[in-house]
C-alpha cells in the first residue's frame, strides 16, 4: 500500500504574519487561510465570526415548520422513530446530535448505520425491519437524497420520511417526504455547503425553538424614523422570526392620515412590538 503524501503550498512570510498581526490570529489559522487565499477582511472574518447571534434561521428552510410539526406529532402520538445515518464522521455526530434531541423529548427512537458491506444510504432491508417493528416515521441524517426507491416503498408501509442531508440531490427528489437539503434549489437556505450534522444541528434549534411561545407566531416590528418634515414608519412580519413581508410608509403631518394609508390593514390582527 502507497503511503500518502502530503504537499503543503508554501507560504509568504511577511503576508503570514501581516494577518495574524491584523486580525490577532494565530500562525497556524493564518497559515491555512493564506493557502487558501482568503485573505480579504470580508471574507476573512467570516471564518472567524464566532458569535451565534448571526447564524442563519434554522426555519429559512421552507420545509422546516413541516419536519418539525411531524416530528412533535411523533411525540404526542408516542410513535416509533428511526434515525438512518452514515458510517462515516458527519453522519455519526448527525446521528448522535439529533438522537440525544429526541430522547431528550421523550420520543421512542432508535438508530440505524450501513453495516459491513452495506451501501451508503437508506436500505430496503432497514425500511422493512423497522416497518415489522411497528415504525412509523423515519429520519435519514447525512443521506437520503438519492434513495427515491427506498422511500417510495417507505410510504407503501405508511412509514413517512425526513430526510435530513447535505448532498446534491437528483432531478427527481425522493417522494413522498420532507426534505431538509441546503443544496436543493428550493431549500430556502442562504449557505448550501454546511455539513450534514449542520443540517441536523438546524434541525433540533427548530425543534428547540417550537418549545417556546414564539413558534408558528406572526410578529409584526414596527419601526418610525422622523424625517424633516415627515416621518416613515417600516414595518416587518416576521413568522418564526423569519421576515416574511415587509412595508415602509411616508407620512406628511397634516395632509395624509396613517388611517388612509396601507398600514392599518398591514397591523390589523396583528401581534405587534415597537422598535424606536
Amino acid at each position: 500500500m502507497l503511503a500518502a503524501k502530503w504537499e503543503k503550498k508554501a507560504v509568504d512570510r511577511a503576508q503570514l504574519e501581516s494577518l495574524q498581526k491584523r486580525y490577532g490570529i494565530d500562525a497556524l489559522t493564518a497559515s491555512i487561510l493564506l493557502r487558501r487565499n482568503i485573505v480579504d477582511g470580508k471574507d476573512l472574518l467570516y471564518y472567524m465570526e464566532d458569535d451565534l447571534r448571526f447564524q442563519h434561521n434554522p426555519f429559512t428552510f421552507v420545509s422546516m415548520e413541516d419536519a418539525v410539526d411531524r416530528i412533535l406529532a411523533a411525540q404526542e402520538e408516542k410513535e416509533k422513530v428511526l434515525i438512518f445515518g452514515d458510517r462515516d464522521v458527519d453522519g455519526v455526530s448527525a446521528t448522535t446530535v439529533l438522537y440525544d434531541c429526541l430522547s431528550e423529548l421523550g420520543i421512542d427512537v432508535q438508530f440505524r448505520l450501513p453495516a459491513g458491506d452495506d451501501a451508503y444510504g437508506l436500505s430496503m432491508a432497514a425500511v422493512d425491519d423497522f416497518a415489522k417493528d411497528y415504525g412509523s416515521l423515519i429520519i435519514t441524517v447525512d443521506c437520503g437524497i438519492s434513495n427515491n426507491a427506498e422511500v417510495a416503498h417507505a410510504g407503501e408501509l405508511g412509514i413517512d420520511v425526513i430526510i435530513v442531508d447535505h448532498h446534491n440531490p437528483q432531478e427527481q427528489h425522493p417522494s413522498p417526504s420532507i426534505i431538509i437539503n441546503p443544496k436543493c434549489e428550493d431549500s430556502g437556505y442562504a449557505f448550501h455547503d454546511i455539513s450534514g450534522c449542520a443540517v441536523v444541528f438546524k434541525l433540533v434549534s427548530a425543534i428547540r425553538f417550537s418549545r417556546s411561545k414564539w413558534y408558528k407566531q406572526q410578529v409584526t416590528l414596527v419601526n418610525v424614523l422622523p424625517t424633516e418634515d415627515s416621518y416613515i414608519i417600516e414595518c416587518i412580519k416576521l413568522r418564526n422570526l423569519v421576515p416574511v413581508s415587509r412595508i415602509r410608509e411616508q407620512i406628511i403631518p397634516n395632509t395624509v392620515s396613517i388611517s388612509e394609508t396601507r398600514l392599518p390593514a398591514y397591523l390589523n390582527g396583528e401581534d405587534r412590538k415597537s422598535v424606536v
